[in-house]
């Protein structure tokens, strides 16, 4: 995996390894930059954002959703960095990887952390989903894709305003045809998308263009995004989702970043309780909203 690090400003008069933001979120969150998961884990509960980036505090559980995507991830990356040399992995392969990744994520976790499963779930089923899953990646387009894949988890870092660490971008998929420079984000959902939907979700996807157009500019190529997703159902069914690219989007995006980075510096920590935020967190124990400590 390779880092880019790509400078937006007009000016950059400091290196880029040691600007004050990238040293600042180096003391907060011990990573000299900031992700758009991060920004948006702020954005709907900071507290849960205290938890899991400044406190480094131990989870209640492991929510099946967060293990069964990465392993799924991984099972994909395995693929791709295959095809990078050639090669054509089987199912079973893939799924081999997908085990991996499911007992790493375990481990990590630690072995007193359980996995929460939904209802009617458990897992034998989830694994079965992902056996389901990648039968069905492997008969879509995704793949057999375009041109040549130059990236896979590939980690770009981007200097959106001079008031923001480095943005982090881990970008799924890269590749070009002699038409466009395809980036393609993964994305496990419970049901299809809409084109709306995805136009709707693509704040990410709009850094990812970013970040990647000094690479289209030296390739002289069109910057093209595309969401893919990989349903949670008895049939897998596998959509890709074109998305166009949107600057003004990038604008908007790097004014609510910059107030949100502002909020973490200033250690605005607080429990925004919701359904959506509550029900599948896994800090609830030590949550004051919750009684806890």
């Amino acid at each position: 995996m390779t880092t880019m690090i790509v400078d937006r400003r007009a000016s950059a008069p400091a290196p880029i390894q040691h600007r004050q933001p990238n040293q600042l979120a180096m003391q907060i969150t011990g990573r000299p930059y900031v992700s758009y998961s991060q920004l948006s884990l702020m954005r709907s509960c900071p507290k849960k954002f205290e938890f899991q980036y400044v406190q480094n505090a131990p989870k209640d559980f492991l929510p099946v959703s967060l293990i069964y995507g990465g392993s799924l991830h991984a099972s994909l990356e395995s693929f791709y960095r295959a095809r990078l040399e050639g090669l054509t992995l089987s199912a079973d392969e893939m799924k081999i990887a997908y085990q991996f990744a499911w007992q790493e994520n375990l481990t990590q976790a630690g072995e007193d952390v359980p996995v929460k499963y939904g209802v009617k779930e458990d897992e034998a089923a989830v694994h079965a989903l992902a056996d389901r899953t990648i039968a069905a990646f492997l008969e879509s387009p995704l793949a057999t894709p375009k041109g040549t894949v130059l990236g896979i988890e590939e980690e770009l870092r981007i200097v959106l305003h001079p008031d923001l660490p480095d943005v982090l971008a881990r970008v799924d998929l890269v590749t070009s045809s002699d038409t466009a420079l395809f980036v393609t984000d993964f994305k496990t959902s419970r049901s299809k998308w809409t084109p709306e939907k995805a136009q709707e979700s693509s704040e990410q996807l709009q850094i990812y263009a970013s970040a990647a157009a000094d690479m289209a500019t030296q390739m002289a190529l069109p910057v093209k995004l595309a969401f893919a997703i990989l349903t949670k159902a008895k049939s897998p069914k596998v959509q890709i989702l074109p998305v166009p690219t949107d600057p003004a989007r990038i604008a908007a995006m790097t004014e609510s970043a910059v107030q949100t980075w502002s909020a973490i510096v200033a250690g605005n920590f607080y429990a925004v309780p919701h359904p959506m935020n509550c029900s599948t967190c896994p800090y609830r124990s030590r949550c004051s909203a919750f009684g806890g400590r």
